[in-house]
């Protein structure tokens, strides 16, 4: 189905429901928020459906605070679910199992399950939000105007834009990336502004945990691999548990001779680990096999019922077996 179907299909909803994939990055909220304040603009009833708490590093985007993590199953009168950014239904972020409405799935992932009820998956699209973009040009937004809305929409679909591109300087960024950036910048969007409130304008306490984190940092296999291990301990005694340090791991991928960068993080339930690399290491392929996905050179997996420890094991094995 094409895009323009989809916007036809958008247009028939009558309530619909947004959301993304589990522990959402920038592109993620970026595009599902875009969506969202474009739609509201349009008329449509919709809302935000996320079992996780937007990042503090995010909450300038407008509407980002009704990412709270409280609202995770669609309403009775829900007739539509678009999913953005997430490549299987095991990973959204919402309960949707007893769903009975329409779910439609736009991503960019090259290893999408196609779970849909409609799906429009473009893994030439450096971010979803080229795909939101352009979904919202059919529905009726001129991107060719100034206005408020224009400026809100595009300040959440730049961003996107700069979190999965790595601020353009990653291999997936196209012409057609950069058209958008151009004509989202045309309308005014600021891009300084975005870069400084993503990039520096973190807290005291995020840059001591980022010298701890740093300070025992790993490097493994020929020192081509570096780990970072974060514990609960020590965001909690740093009052950051619910503060997104998934930033950290660009430090490690810095390192001269660096070919892979990991960053683990325990959790309650088992241990978060967010996976970089460099060249044609594809990491991808290493969280997948651990259950988790992603892109050839930024994925994640989320490994349950383990220690940091046990959890470090089986991504250090994993890493092994893919590189020999």
């Amino acid at each position: 189905m094409s895009l323009r179907d989809i916007s036809i299909q958008i247009n028939n909803a009558e309530k619909i429901g947004i959301t993304y994939h589990v522990s959402p990055d920038g592109d993620a909220v970026g595009s599902a928020l875009g969506l969202l304040n474009g739609l509201r603009f349009l008329g449509k009833d919709v809302y935000l459906i996320s079992k996780d708490i937007i990042s503090d590093s995010l909450r300038y985007l407008k509407s980002s605070e009704e990412g709270d993590g409280e609202t995770i199953v669609p309403t009775k009168d829900t007739d539509m679910v678009i999913v953005l950014d997430c490549g299987s239904f095991e990973r959204i972020s919402a309960d949707l199992k007893k769903f009975k409405g329409e779910i439609v799935n736009i991503d960019h992932h090259i290893t999408n399950d196609h779970y849909g009820d409609i799906n429009y998956v473009d893994p030439k699209a450096a971010a979803t939000a080229e795909i939101v973009f352009e979904l919202l040009e059919f529905l009726g937004i001129d991107f060719n105007e100034k206005t408020e809305t224009t400026l809100d929409v595009g300040t959440c679909l730049y961003t996107s834009i700069v979190t999965d591109t790595g601020a353009f300087r990653h291999s997936n960024v196209t012409f057609r990336t950069h058209t958008i950036a151009a004509r989202l910048k045309k309308i005014g969007v600021n891009n300084t502004f975005i870069y400084t409130s993503l990039f520096d304008n973190k807290s005291f306490n995020k840059m001591k945990l980022i010298g701890r984190a740093l300070t025992d940092m790993e490097l493994l296999l020929d020192n081509k691999v570096a780990i970072i291990q974060i514990t609960e301990s020590l965001v909690k005694d740093l009052g950051l548990l619910n503060h997104d340090t998934s930033d950290i791991i660009s430090f490690a991928l810095q390192i001269k001779g660096v070919e892979i960068a990991v960053l683990i993080k325990e959790a309650e339930d088992g241990a978060k680990a967010s996976l970089r690399s460099k060249n044609n290491f594809d990491v991808r392929k290493i969280a997948e096999s651990l259950g988790g996905g992603g892109h050839i050179k930024a994925a994640g997996v989320k490994i349950k019922d383990v220690t940091i420890k046990q959890a470090r094991e089986k991504i250090i094995e994993a890493i092994e077996s893919a590189m020999n």
